[in-house]
């Protein structure tokens, strides 16, 4: 099977990694997971991702910077980023969507929701 497109996973908890690396596997995505936020740029730049999903919560740099790293490069801005947080006031989710993430999932995550934002970000990417 043809696969659906690449999906990047970065959060600092192993379970999760795991968790939505199964999920967005069955769906047909190619993934690969990281811990290390700071790795998350120069993985972007070795590798053709469509969809990031980024934890906001992270030692030594969170996704917020993260995020702002991504779309301050010019090669990378183009990067859809979803972030997946425990983080669910309304200050968070403005905030990284101001930011310029694509969406926002909220923890403990709805796996058909996963399913369904990361399958509108594959075909934004694409246009």
């Amino acid at each position: 099977m043809p696969t659906q497109g690449k999906i990047l996973i970065v959060d600092d908890v192993s379970t999760h990694l795991l968790l939505l690396q199964t999920i967005l596997h069955d769906e047909g995505y190619e993934t690969e997971i990281t811990d290390d936020p700071k790795s998350v740029v120069d993985l972007l730049l070795k590798k053709d991702f469509q969809v990031i999903l980024l934890d906001i919560m992270m030692p030594g740099m969170d996704g917020f910077q993260v995020l702002e790293k991504i779309k301050s490069n010019e090669e990378l801005s183009c990067v859809n980023v979803i972030i997946i947080s425990a983080k669910t006031d309304s200050w968070s989710i403005k905030n990284a969507l101001d930011r310029g993430a694509f969406d926002y999932i909220t923890k403990p995550i709805n796996i058909q929701d996963v399913r369904n934002k990361v399958k509108s970000a594959m075909i934004e990417s694409i246009l």
